[in-house]
């Protein structure tokens, strides 16, 4: 029996990968499954997500597993990409202070010019693997002596150190994309001999901007969308009571904008005060899991329901949560049964779409801000393709979003082809079988006994 491992560092990969049937069709191939966690998350792993076949490794992720390289390295990997999310990225350095403007010139902008050589970006890989520390994950590597190391988030820290030291050992491994922006922030530290992405986008940024052969990546859609296309668990009157909602109320869906997108968040507080002013709404904020939203003082309306997911392991390490099954069952019935869907330039753009809901974009404030001060992704190349689709309409002011929520409540049905066309570029195929075409692609790597070695020569290579 073969052993794979499968890495879940990141706290969305319970949902996006771990809580789907990808497993399942892995370990009904003749797999053994061995799902690497965060050492203090493994007792949750194991009693939330225990299946036949498969087994939860806890590895130390802590501060201490952390190099001085490691922490530089991530900051040189968002400055080099030659894309527009990551030129907003290095912009915002100039704050307009001495010292960021010292940071800009002479850190942030020779490396973007760098960047647009794909030569100087594998001479940064080829530095980056001799330097990094070796050796972390050599003993449950030797220990399990895997067929493939499959990893979830190609870019996450931990994700990287388990590879480099796969590839040292002579290990195989296999690499997936976990988010659309990720090409766009961040360049590769270490790029496997292929890699697996939801979308013909993502491969195509995988070329241009990262230098990956074509034929060394695999499109294969959206695992965890797979169980939302069964539909909801729940009736509409049911979900509604639920929330202690009355049945005849609009459902409105919002996702905050979160704090990381704004210096300081006075979007959340403010959108979520009209919306719960608004006659015959009930607002649903679903929290993030993997990010802080701060409200300050705010008084939450009457009419407003908070929905805050995920298992909190450390007080204050917002970040830090871990999904559940009951944490994505009840997103999927609010997504099923919401009238619109608000948010800012997220991923839940294309969850809304999915169910064929009406979305509306914040990019609006209760006083007039600098531009550096506003919402920085929406000159970034993966929302462009959502605004390019037109499926969902960007609001600039207060009037524009009430008159649009007006609009959409009435004629849910406008900016449907919009929708569809989100669907169809973002989630590749809508068919319920991305984990049975993942699980198929992950086996047939793992038998195939592909060694890892090779690849040094090519994509991380300087010389080529």
């Amino acid at each position: 029996m073969r052993t794979i491992f499968i890495t879940s560092f990141h706290p969305l990969i319970s949902r996006n990968i771990i809580a789907t049937e990808f497993l399942s069709h892995l370990t009904a191939m003749g797999n053994e499954v061995v799902v690497l966690v965060p050492s203090y998350k493994r007792s949750f792993f194991e009693m939330t997500y225990r299946r036949p076949g498969v087994r939860f490794e806890g590895v130390d992720t802590g501060p201490g597993a952390r190099s001085r390289w490691v922490r530089m390295v991530k900051r040189v990997a968002e400055a080099l990409p030659d894309t527009r999310r990551a030129a907003i990225g290095r912009r915002r350095t100039l704050a307009g202070k001495r010292k960021s403007a010292l940071i800009y010139w002479f850190f942030y902008a020779p490396l973007g010019l760098a960047g647009k050589s794909h030569r100087a970006v594998r001479w940064f890989r080829w530095l980056d693997f001799r330097l990094s520390p070796t050796g972390r994950f050599f003993p449950i590597l030797d220990r399990y002596r895997p067929a493939l190391v499959f990893s979830t988030d190609i870019q996450n820290e931990h994700d990287v150190g388990l590879m480099q030291d796969a590839r040292r050992r002579g290990y195989p491994t296999l690499g997936m994309v976990r988010s659309w922006d990720n090409l766009t922030t961040r360049a590769l530290r270490l790029v496997p001999p292929h890699v697996v992405v939801h979308n013909e986008i993502i491969k195509a940024e995988a070329v241009r901007y990262h230098g990956v052969a074509p034929d060394a990546v695999s499109v294969i859609g959206i695992p965890h969308y797979d169980r939302y296309l069964r539909g909801p668990t729940m009736s509409r009157a049911e979900f509604l009571k639920s929330i202690g909602a009355g049945p005849d109320t609009k459902l409105i869906l919002y996702f905050p904008i979160c704090d990381y997108r704004l210096e300081r968040n006075i979007v959340d507080p403010y959108v979520i005060g009209l919306l719960g002013k608004t006659d015959g709404i009930t607002t649903l904020v679903r929290f993030p899991p993997a990010a802080s939203v701060d409200l300050g003082d705010f008084v939450k309306p009457e009419r407003v329901v908070y929905d805050t997911p995920g298992r909190e392991f450390q007080p204050g390490r917002v970040e830090d949560r871990e999904l559940t099954p009951e944490d994505n069952e009840r997103l999927m019935n609010a997504l099923a049964w919401c009238d619109v869907a608000v948010a800012g330039p997220s991923t839940t753009v294309i969850d809304a779409a999915l169910f064929k809901k009406p979305v509306l974009l914040i990019d609006f404030y209760p006083r007039d801000l600098p531009s550096e001060s506003r919402i920085y992704e929406y000159g970034a190349e993966h929302i462009a393709n959502i605004l390019a689709a037109g499926g969902a309409e960007r609001v600039t002011s207060e009037q524009e979003f009430f008159a649009a929520l007006n609009r959409y409540l009435r004629h849910p049905e406008t900016d449907g082809r919009g929708r569809e066309r989100i669907v169809r570029e973002q989630c590749w195929r809508s068919d319920g079988k991305a984990c049975e075409r993942l699980a198929r692609l992950v086996h047939a790597y793992a038998r195939s006994g592909h060694r890892a070695r090779g690849d040094q020569k090519t994509q991380n290579s300087p010389g080529r």
